[in-house]
């Protein structure tokens, strides 16, 4: 089928040598698009795929990759952005096509993040995109599955620090350790809470991907009381989160596997080695009698 294809593309392209760039078809208004390569994959790219790819920008009949070249794993969802999305929806795995475009069609944030390119918007720009590898969303978890089966500790690592890079900076870190917070406003009693006092609060459990809460108090109908010091009333982190937080205040907590269910997880809810996210509310407490109060 893509052999037909691309015997019918090229005789476009002859017809398309009168043109101002010739041997590129006008895909849209000042967009044009050369295959260069096949690949032999007939499914077209996914939005959600995740892509490796050459890249070799330069400016029209400039030398490939005078601007600058790249070969580097995207998310096609975040390439695809700008005037070139057309010349996308052509490419399979493995083919190899040049673009020409204004330099303003092209995200160069998601291409060059580390190195700033910044061309006048209206130069002519030259791409010649090789398409090396695809990843559906299906082989990316299972891909992902494989590192963490391989190196737990290190997989739950970047995913913490995945987490707080895409957050807005709210984060404080617990010592030295993982776990970080986020408190709401200090109420009145600013009194912490000690070792035998009686607290309730309200707590819920999350994935760091969002979706429904997989732990949540309210699902015995009433908040959930202990006594504070107790061993093995609750997870460790929120023991944590209760030593910061004060009467009527609540807070955010992102726990750590060491901190919430460890290396065995809490199957199917948690898997091993799994960062959580809690919101806990400290509702009430009822202070320990005794010598010393």
């Amino acid at each position: 089928m893509r052999t037909a294809w691309f015997a019918a593309a090229l005789l476009l392209l002859i017809a398309c040598d009168r043109g101002p760039h010739p041997g590129f078809k006008e895909l849209a208004p000042g967009l044009y698009f050369r295959l260069l390569s096949l690949g032999g994959q007939d499914s077209a790219l996914g939005v959600d795929d995740s892509v490796l790819l050459r890249l070799r920008a330069s400016t029209v009949d400039a030398a490939p990759g005078s601007l600058f070249s790249t070969e580097r794993w995207y998310a096609l969802n975040d390439v695809r952005k700008g005037s070139w999305d057309k010349a996308w929806r052509r490419l399979h795995e493995g083919d190899s096509a040049s673009v020409i475009l204004r330099a303003d069609g092209l995200p160069w944030h998601v291409l060059m993040p580390e190195q700033r390119i910044d061309p006048p918007d209206t130069l002519l720009i030259q791409v010649e995109i090789s398409v090396l590898r695809c990843l559906t969303p299906d082989l990316q978890r299972q891909r992902a599955e494989e590192r963490r089966a391989a190196d737990p500790e290190a997989a739950e690592r970047r995913e913490l620090v995945a987490f707080l890079a895409r957050s807005d900076g709210q984060w404080r870190r617990w010592g030295t350790s993982d776990l970080h917070y986020a408190l709401g406003p200090q109420q009145a009693d600013t009194i912490p809470v000690r070792a035998g006092d009686r607290v309730t609060i309200r707590y819920r459990g999350a994935k760091l991907g969002g979706g429904a809460p997989f732990d949540d108090s309210d699902r015995q109908g009433q908040p959930f009381s202990f006594r504070f010091g107790d061993p093995d009333q609750v997870l460790p982190g929120i023991e944590v989160a209760v030593s910061l937080l004060r009467p009527g205040q609540q807070g955010r907590f992102l726990l750590p596997s060491a901190f919430a269910f460890g290396g065995r997880g809490s199957p199917p809810l948690v898997r091993p080695n799994e960062p959580v996210l809690y919101t806990v509310e400290l509702l009430a407490v009822e202070r320990r009698t005794g010598p010393g109060t």
